[in-house]
């Protein structure tokens, strides 16, 4: 498959009706990329989104996804022609772009702004569902750096300071009620489930 015969599918993801990928400002994407530096963004250029605020960057070495769900950031095409390609195959639309929950989301009526993606609430890290039910528009910058800040803190709080796996999130999920003094692992973001 050419190039060519790629760009009207790939334009169509932009197309103002659907934006299931979509472009935000330079200050934007720093504001928002300024919380997981821990990751290794720096010298990878952002590009664009999926419509849940997942980052496609550009570096020498090629593209990256930051995955924003699973707090990653993996070098996964040479080139821009296999990005799109994943992107248009059946596989790509339903894990890379969750275009299921997205349509969905879509037909409840929630439609994010130009500014804004859909955040899940509670956040999937937090023990959070995927799916269109738990989605809320959030100002893109916004949701980016308080995923990237949710999970820095699970790395910090978790035992083996690495990922946490589901039974780790269900233990450390800050969105139970929390004591007045807060003990660690309860750390909670403030404002995740408000609309900005």
């Amino acid at each position: 498959m050419g190039h060519n015969s790629l760009v009207p599918n790939i334009t169509r993801w932009f197309d103002a009706h659907v934006q299931i990928l979509r472009t935000f400002t330079p200050d934007a994407f720093t504001f928002g990329l300024a919380s997981w530096s821990w990751l290794g963004v720096h010298g990878k250029t952002p590009r664009f989104t999926t419509a849940f605020g997942d980052v496609f960057l550009e570096s020498l070495e090629g593209w990256w996804l930051l995955d924003t769900i699973e707090g990653t950031l993996t070098l996964r095409w040479a080139t821009a022609v296999d990005l799109y390609a994943e992107l248009d195959s059946r596989e790509g639309r339903e894990e890379i772009l969750l275009e299921d929950i997205y349509l969905e989301a879509h037909r409840l009526g929630l439609r994010p702004r130009e500014d804004e993606v859909l955040a899940f609430s509670p956040h999937p890290a937090l023990g959070g569902r995927l799916s269109a039910e738990n989605c809320t528009p959030v100002r893109f910058e916004l949701a980016l750096r308080l995923a990237g800040e949710v999970h820095q803190e699970l790395l910090r709080t978790s035992p083996t300071a690495a990922s946490p796996s589901w039974s780790q999130v269900h233990e450390l999920s800050p969105w139970e009620q929390a004591p007045t003094d807060p003990a660690p692992g309860s750390w909670q973001p403030s404002g995740w489930d408000h609309r900005y």
